[in-house]
């Protein structure tokens, strides 16, 4: 029987815990992220002004990052802490997301010419705005259609039914719920590329 890998801050515990999620122990990565996910939710929030919903999407994808990155060969060994490594790229994430946020703010070229004084406009806007969401709504709906069915299941359950993940590990017989995190990165994958086929 497996023995448990505590996880600490120390250099030493680290490197142990790298070692053995680097050999297969997968489920190590839940711990990583509950251990670490409070502390790096209050820092985006404080330091990077991230919202809530940003900071934590960005540090899963910061974990999910550092096992691939283990998977891949990519990152063969640690140079620093595990923490230190998650901050980095969750940050990293953080900053992406603000300055997409920005652009889609600053990029509007009605933005600020007094275009919602006129309650006509805002209806135009407003119909404009339903038609352009009913059309993603089909494109999304056809590219859900090519996936298989967990895949259908676990992003359903998880974006339009807003289920936590260890729910979503329960309702499909998932093995962890870093396996089930890990499963939604790679439908979400899948999904991106029927819907960019050019890229």
């Amino acid at each position: 029987m497996k023995t448990p890998v505590i996880v600490k801050d120390t250099p030493t515990e680290d490197a142990e815990l790298f070692e053995a999620i680097k050999s297969g122990r997968h489920e190590l990565l839940d711990e990583l992220y509950v251990r670490h996910r409070e502390a790096f939710l209050t820092y985006a929030q404080r330091q990077l002004y991230a919202t809530e919903d940003d900071a934590a999407d960005c540090f899963q994808d910061a974990v999910i990052a550092f096992y691939k990155n283990i998977v891949s060969g990519r990152l063969t060994e640690l140079t620093c802490g595990i923490r230190t490594y998650l901050f980095a790229i969750g940050k990293r994430l953080v900053y992406r997301k603000n300055q997409k946020r920005h652009r889609e703010v600053t990029s509007d070229p009605d933005a600020g010419i007094g275009l919602g004084n006129d309650p006509a406009n805002e209806l135009d806007m407003s119909l404009l705005n339903k038609f352009e969401d009913d059309h993603r709504k089909a494109l999304l709906a056809g590219a859900l259609g090519q996936l298989g069915d967990t895949c259908q299941q676990l992003l359903t359950l998880f974006y339009y039914h807003r289920y936590p993940i260890e729910s979503i590990q329960n309702t499909l017989n998932l093995s962890s719920p870093g396996a089930t995190r890990i499963k939604k990165m790679r439908c979400l994958d899948q999904l991106k590329k029927i819907l960019s086929p050019q890229s």
